[in-house]
């Protein structure tokens, strides 16, 4: 069997001998089609979308923003509200900053969903009939026609002027016309894969037939779908580095911050209130003079 990449190599005969006397538009008999739905499963993509309250939580999972809370509680606990306030607009702020970033990339997933078609015209036991995209299979044999949306990727078997605007997958501002002949090629790139058709593309001009050679997470959309739920965040030398240089002076200054406070407290210098104060002041300077303000995503330590 052909895998996927080879399908535009694939002749017309031979996908005719899989339908009664060599006819596309008889399609797949309803029969077939249900047993094959029920073993490969229906044609959409499927995804775990995490809530955006998780989103936003987890942007407070954060060595410096625990400090900053505890800060903010010890300037409410000493009465001096106005400083908690503007410690808790930092931790507030970044919170925000970074729920943006993730919401916008949770969002991709979405987005390419909303690029399928919700409707295909197919064969089936000989009569041309609508059905709901998501019970495509491979096999079916598609009827295409201008305007409509590619509801999964095809093998093109007859073509009548079709033109199918791919820019989605493949950059190309112009339309591209689809031909019907088997390429002998090796490794063709997909942009000159022009025998076939693929999700999520539009036809511009013409009509034609195509047979269903992909389906759901298998198609070229699919995919990519795929590779977009699938990143994880990966940081670079200098960031791993700069996260290690991180936990090093934040132990640092809390270690300095209770010396600093217990010599005080000896001392008698000031009063504890004061005191109090002065350590988180100096602190969170120190914090803050080392790792300004910047997206949740860039000075994350887990």
């Amino acid at each position: 069997m052909k895998t996927q990449s080879e399908h535009y190599q694939t002749t017309v005969e031979h996908l005719a001998s899989h339908y009664e006397q060599g006819n596309f538009e008889s399609g797949l008999s309803h029969a077939e089609a249900r047993k094959r739905l029920d073993l490969y499963g229906p044609n959409k993509l499927v995804g775990e979308r995490v809530p955006k309250w998780k989103l936003f939580v987890r942007q407070f999972n954060n060595m410096i923003i625990y400090i900053l809370i505890f800060a903010a509680f010890l300037t409410v606990v000493m009465g001096h509200i106005s400083d908690a306030i503007i410690i808790g607009l930092v931790v507030v702020i970044n919170a925000l900053i970074g729920y943006y970033q993730e919401a916008n990339a949770s969002d991709a997933l979405e987005k390419i969903k909303g690029m399928l078609s919700t409707q295909a015209t197919v064969y089936r036991d000989g009569a041309r009939i609508d059905i709901p995209a998501e019970e495509l299979v491979v096999g079916d044999v598609v009827f295409l026609e201008a305007g409509d949306s590619v509801p999964a990727d095809l093998r093109i078997v007859d073509a009548d002027n079709l033109r199918i605007q791919e820019s989605a997958l493949t950059g190309e501002a112009d339309s591209v016309e689809k031909v019907t002949q088997e390429l002998t090629a090796e490794n063709v790139a997909l942009a000159d894969q022009i025998n076939m058709a693929f999700a999520s593309t539009s036809v511009t001009n013409g009509s034609g037939l195509g047979v269903v050679v992909a389906t759901a997470e298998n198609t070229e959309i699919g995919k990519i779908s795929m590779e977009v739920q699938g990143v994880q965040e990966r940081k670079t030398p200098l960031m791993k580095e700069i996260d290690g240089l991180g936990k090093g002076v934040s132990y640092v200054v809390i270690g300095a911050a209770v010396v600093l406070f217990i010599m005080g407290l000896f001392m008698e210098i000031y009063s504890l209130s004061v005191l109090s104060l002065a350590v988180v002041t100096w602190s969170l300077a120190l914090f803050l003079k080392a790792f300004p303000l910047q997206p949740q995503s860039y000075w994350r330590w887990a």
